[in-house]
This record gives C-alpha cells, structure tokens and sequence, in this order.
C-alpha cells in the first residue's frame, strides 16, 4: 500500500526498520538530473516492466494546466503475446501522491501503450473516481497530454527515422486503431503511419 500510494512523498518512509520508498519522483526533477540508469529503473517500476524504455518523455507546462509528467514506451508490448488488451498505462498523480492508478480517461485508449506519470497540482486530492469520469480538468489535461504525445512521436520519427521504423513495426497496430477511432487527432496520427510503397522517390 505505501509504495503503490505513496511510494514518492517527499520523506522517506521505513517499515521495520528499512526505507520503502526508494524509487525517486523522476518527473518533480529537472532533465539534467537525470541519468539513462534513472529512467531505466523507474519505467520497470511504474511499469511492473523487465523491458527498457525505447523512448521517453519528460513534459511539464505551467499553462494552460500545471502538469509535471514522463512518459515511455517500452521495447515490445503484452497484446502481440495473447495476453488480452492492455490496461491504460498512465497513473495520475496530485502533489506526489496517487489518485488514480492506470486512469483510463488521460488519454485515448489507443495509446494504451504509453506508461508513464501524470502530476497536477490542479487536482484535488479527494478527487473520486466518478469525478474523474466527468471531470472537465481532466478532459483539458488529456487534451495536452494527447497533442503532446503525438508531437513527440512525430518528432522522434524525424530525429531517428530507423528506430522509429522499429518503433513502427512493435506499435504500428496501435496507430492504426487511432486513426479509425479517434477523430479530433486524426490528421496528428497520420502523420506517424508507415506503410511499404511502390513508388520510387527521384533525387532532386
């Protein structure tokens, strides 16, 4: 229980004698701080994960919303293996300390591959869960959270277009089901899709 709801309080936390909560709040710190080790070790703790991040996101903004958030896919994911469809991977966090863990409404249910932390000193923290549902706050969040998202996607494409062609081929599906189901980010997922051509491309 501690360390699912209050695993990052800002105090350390012993039981018989030993520290509980060792893993360290990476999205309150600032990038510098942190080392690849550092990313490593909390993707597989959010994520109950054995895998590597192959990519991650560390976003915080003040405006419109106050969010501190990180964000990663892992190397491979659960549905190809038959295990079913995944749960949300993201859990929502107020001032460090849980209000809702894999909340479904902070972002469209195709980026259910997506683990990671979201932080918002604008939730309260007696917030329930039949307010989540209907919560305007966080329609706005998800809002951000989803344009960013795809942003970043679309912006490691161009940065490192052969890792994304492997990113492609793990959670290609994926995209596939946005593009059919989320209308309002349409246009945002078509740009992350691949598919082979036949047409050859002439040098200028």
């Amino acid at each position: 229980m501690i360390k699912r709801y209050s695993n990052f309080v800002g105090f350390p936390i012993k039981l018989n004698n030993e520290l509980v909560n060792t893993v360290k709040p990476l999205w309150t710190l600032s990038k510098k701080e942190i080392k690849p080790e550092d990313h490593k070790e909390f993707y597989q703790f959010i994520a109950h994960a054995y895998d590597e991040p192959m990519m991650h996101l560390h976003y915080t903004t003040d405006s419109p919303i106050n969010i501190r958030s990180i964000f990663y896919i892992g190397a491979q994911h659960q549905e190809k293996y038959g295990m079913g469809r995944m749960d949300p991977g993201v859990n929502l966090f107020s001032k460090k300390v849980l209000i809702q863990a894999k909340a479904k409404n902070l972002l469209p249910d195709f980026l259910r591959f997506i683990k990671g932390v979201v932080d918002s000193e604008d939730l309260p923290l007696n917030l329930s869960r039949e307010h989540l549902q209907d919560s305007a706050l966080i329609r706005r969040i998800s809002n951000v959270l989803t344009k960013r998202i795809l942003k970043w996607i679309d912006e490691e494409s161009k940065k490192e277009p052969e890792k994304y062609l492997t990113f492609w081929e793990e959670y290609g599906n994926f995209l596939r089901e946005g593009i059919c189901t989320d209308i309002g980010n349409k246009e945002d997922v078509a740009k992350l899709l691949r598919h082979e051509s036949s047409q050859i491309l002439k040098e200028n």
